[in-house]
């Protein structure tokens, strides 16, 4: 899954209700007959972080793969003489640098 708070347009640190208007701002905006898929996206991302404890689940267990772009974002803050390797690769996809 993509950020979340990214999706929803709210910093991390919001509370509640502010996660709550956002997401019905967003499903007004964005209604599922007019946008299935960013719909969807927008619900997901709601029921991920919707509460304090989804929020910290999120935090913690979400294991979803980074997408090409967050990999590629990655990459190129890397200095170009570092030769890639596994280790590299791995530590790019866990988001280590």
């Amino acid at each position: 899954m993509s950020d979340p708070y990214v999706i929803l347009g709210v910093a991390p640190d919001a509370d509640d209700t502010a996660i709550q208007a956002a997401y019905l701002a967003a499903v007004k905006a964005c209604p599922p007959e007019r946008d299935a898929r960013r719909f969807e996206a927008v619900r997901r991302a709601y029921e991920a972080i919707r509460t304090r404890r989804d929020r910290l689940a999120f935090e913690l267990f979400d294991t979803t793969p980074p997408t090409p772009m967050e990999i590629l974002d990655r990459a190129a803050s890397l200095k170009a003489s570092e030769r890639p390797d596994f280790s590299l690769f791995a530590a790019l996809l866990q988001g280590e640098r």
